[in-house]
């Protein structure tokens, strides 16, 4: 199972994107599962504390190990994944032997703005998520996708061109090491 970490600032598209996806393999050989982090933190009242975190790496744990299990070819993550622990963190739940590659979506700062504050359900922009903003714009990963001027689907096939889900692309492995891909 080819596990991909796609991350990327709070409303930089990768929810949008992870759909397009989906949409992509609909027709093809390749079984897609997709898991939203966030939808996994969803619980009131809101609190992050070790019993919630524990909760959520149960979680995830267990759909990794449920998706090897059901033989799914691309397990898609989306999280913000704002440091290279989180990566670290969410490999480590994954089943032994699970290949990995991570993806970020990138926006120039104006963009990302644009795109934060177009969704109704967002609060307005604040330190805490110009912070996220920063964060996941400066974490190292094996491919980053920069999706100015791009729409959902533009930026989905580039994903799937990297993940070897698109007809003529190749599958990437985990290769270790801050190499970095821009589109």
């Amino acid at each position: 199972m080819l596990t991909v970490m796609l991350g990327g600032a709070p409303g930089v598209g990768k929810t949008t994107v992870a759909g397009r996806l989906l949409e992509l393999a609909h027709d093809g050989p390749r079984l897609v599962q997709w898991v939203d982090v966030d939808a996994l933190w969803l619980h009131q009242p809101w609190r992050v504390d070790e019993r919630m975190r524990t909760m959520v790496q149960a979680n995830l744990r267990a759909v990794a190990g449920n998706a090897s299990q059901a033989q799914v070819d691309i397990l898609l993550i989306t999280w913000v994944f704002q440091s290279a622990e989180i990566h670290r963190l969410v490999t480590g739940l994954l089943p032994a032997g699970t290949t990995t590659v991570s993806v970020q979506l990138r926006a120039d700062h104006d963009t990302w703005i644009r795109r934060f504050e177009a969704d109704p359900m967002r609060p307005g922009v604040n330190d805490f998520y110009q912070g996220r903003y920063a964060a996941a714009q400066g974490t190292p990963v094996d491919h980053v996708v920069e999706t100015d001027g791009l729409t959902p689907m533009d930026v989905a096939r580039q994903v799937a061109a990297l993940i070897g889900l698109a007809e003529q692309g190749e599958s990437v492995a985990h290769r270790p090491g801050p190499a970095r891909h821009r589109m």
